[in-house]
């Protein structure tokens, strides 16, 4: 009988080969499923800009500020996407709607976005882990015009 297992053994090593070690070796590498910190730096910074839009208009709709995430992914579909990504959304309202506020968070920013009426309030932003690419957004300067006026004044003699 040890002989008959002899005899197959070459046939069981050449079909543990190609049943386990061959696909194994020519499975196709998956991409990395992770977001690099550039990425999820802008998707934080794109996600608050989502949520001060959706908020504009669902008080635009409703004569109110909502407190629930879930009423602004309709309005605004992309923050599904950042909210898969890992990015959090907090959002409160007042007890009469008319002022919110969102903290819109990731592993790398956190940004604060508040608003009162048509006015935003409050806006800022938090470095909390450095890396390539993770910067807080720039707020553009107000461009200052200055006016000048020239006076002429006229005078006739008699």
């Amino acid at each position: 009988m040890p002989s008959n297992i002899q005899r197959f053994l070459p046939i069981i090593l050449i079909a543990f080969v190609l049943l386990i070690v061959l696909p194994a070796i020519f499975r196709k590498s998956s991409t990395s499923s992770t977001v690099s910190a550039r990425t999820l730096s802008t998707e934080t910074i794109g996600a608050t800009s989502l949520v001060d839009k959706g908020e504009v208009a669902f008080r635009a709709a409703h004569h109110d500020y909502t407190s629930h995430v879930a009423d602004l992914l309709e309005l605004e579909r992309p923050l599904g996407h950042d909210l898969g990504d890992g990015i959090v959304v907090t959002l409160d309202s007042s007890a009469d709607g008319t002022t919110y506020y969102a903290h819109v968070t990731s592993t790398n920013l956190g940004l604060v976005r508040a608003r009162s009426g048509a006015k935003v309030i409050e806006s800022s932003c938090l470095v909390l882990k450095s890396g390539s690419g993770v910067a807080c957004p720039t707020v553009p300067k107000a461009a200052t015009t200055t006016s000048t006026s020239t006076t002429t004044t006229t005078t006739t003699t008699g």
